[in-house]
């Protein structure tokens, strides 16, 4: 009898034992995992059921916790590649990267001939940009395998890393030889072509690919920006708007869908992909300037005019940078028709560029006003800055050409008869204008 008892005690625990583990695998295999961390104790030993646990937690997205199990997994034993590969993968969702990496390696190390490890322990060390340590990953890889494709397209990426565009474009090159059909291969390649204003030959590889596949959201990207870039905008439009079809509402793909827009004169459609890219990315120069652009040709014209001065308000203050934004501004407020601030940003855009054509759009503003001593100031200055060969349209031989004529012979007309009209209303006497009077050429052609 005592023999008995002392049996049924030993029998009692181990079947508690194996009807918890039972509960524990019918959980896992309902999706419970709430369930499965509460009947795993914190104190458990059990190696498995540790492992169970981090899976449950991973899959619950507590992600610090499950890392801490694995972890203590890793002091017992530190050659287990399943607890090492669980444990990257939590380091990965975390965004911890370069940790990633380091668990990867140590699985690599304990199997060289894995491959997935060492694939890992590259994407790895690129997501945390460790170029450097990623080429040298990737050697080693194509010492053992020179034919992968895969290992050169990650070399490419390293070289890209490391700022290196020949060594990336070589390398892409030889991936792409032994693998036409990867698209991030193909999108890497034409995402070089465009970066060096390569257009067509960026449409040709994007094109060969998308004969077998038009739904890659990286090639397409590069497809569209390319003929975005050559002005072929109808085409663009075609491809942006796919993208968007596809999911892709990134802030690229509404910025150059507008842009193509608005290349291709319809402004509503350019205004509406322009302002979401806005909302995206407020603080973008070049949002703001064709976004104002497309307003001031919409039904949001004083829009257009507010887009146009926040742009100036976070622009980098480099010429280029402003003459581009005061020539938008002035062409805002003029489809706003405000005059006065369109005059006002003409003379600050003259500042900056000296063109001459600048005075003579001032002088016609002054002129459509009716501010007649404005208009004959500025067209006199117009007139005298024109360089003498620049004045007269000549045929082949050197003679005036009677179907062309200049703006500058266009303002000698416009003082004629402003003056005119001013003496006749009694308020301009009549003078022939200095800068004409001795050239016959010109009265003649004005004639």
């Amino acid at each position: 009898m005592k023999t008995f008892v002392t049996l049924l005690l030993c029998i009692i625990p181990v079947s508690l034992f194996a009807q918890v583990n039972n509960e524990i695998l019918r959980a896992m295999d309902n999706y419970d995992y709430e369930t499965v961390i509460t009947l795993i104790e914190s104190d458990c030993e059990d190696s498995l059921l540790l492992v169970t646990k981090a899976q449950a937690l991973k899959a619950m997205n507590r992600y610090p916790q499950a890392i801490g199990v694995l972890n203590s997994l890793i002091l017992k034993d530190s050659t287990n590649t399943k607890v090492l590969i669980d444990l990257a993968e939590c380091y990965k969702l975390t965004g911890n990267s370069r940790r990633a990496a380091d668990c990867y390696q140590k699985a690599m190390n304990l199997q060289p001939e894995n491959k997935y490890f060492r694939l890992q322990f590259i994407r790895s060390l690129l997501a945390s940009e460790n170029y450097e340590e990623a080429r040298t990953a990737c050697h080693g890889w194509l010492e053992r395998d020179s034919l992968s494709a895969t290992g050169y397209k990650y070399l490419g990426q390293a070289y890209e890393g490391l700022q290196d565009a020949a060594s990336a474009f070589l390398s892409y090159n030889i991936a792409y030889r032994r693998d036409s059909l990867d698209a991030q291969t193909v999108a890497r390649i034409a995402g070089i072509f465009n970066n060096n204003r390569q257009f067509k030959d960026a449409i040709d590889v994007t094109e060969r690919y998308r004969l077998s596949d038009t739904t890659h959201i990286d090639v397409n990207r590069q497809n569209a920006k390319a003929y975005c870039m050559l002005k072929e905008y109808g085409t663009a439009v075609k491809r942006y708007e796919s993208l968007k079809g596809l999911g892709d509402r990134s802030f690229l793909t509404l910025y150059y869908l507008g842009v193509s827009h608005y290349g291709d004169n319809w402004f509503y459609g350019a205004y509406d992909n322009l302002k979401e890219a806005y909302q995206k990315n407020p603080m973008d120069v070049n949002v703001l300037y064709y976004l104002a652009k497309a307003s001031a040709r919409t039904s949001w014209k004083k829009e257009g005019a507010e887009y146009m001065e926040e742009a100036f308000r976070i622009a980098v203050p480099s010429d280029s940078m402003m003459v581009r934004l005061y020539d938008g501004l002035a062409e805002c407020y003029g489809y706003a028709g405000d005059a006065v601030k369109e005059v006002a940003t003409l003379e600050k855009l003259y500042t900056y560029t000296k063109k001459n054509s600048i005075l003579y759009r001032i002088a016609r503003l002054y002129d459509w006003k009716e501010d007649a001593k404005n208009a004959i100031r500025y067209y006199e200055k117009y007139m005298a800055a024109v360089p003498e060969d620049q004045r007269y349209a000549l045929d082949e031989n050197g003679n005036p050409a009677e179907d062309r004529i200049t703006l500058y012979q266009q303002a000698w007309k416009r003082i004629k008869k402003i003056k005119e009209e001013g003496f006749f209303r009694g308020d301009i006497p009549v003078k022939s204008v200095p800068a004409e009077k001795k050239d016959t050429l010109a009265l003649h052609h004005a004639k």
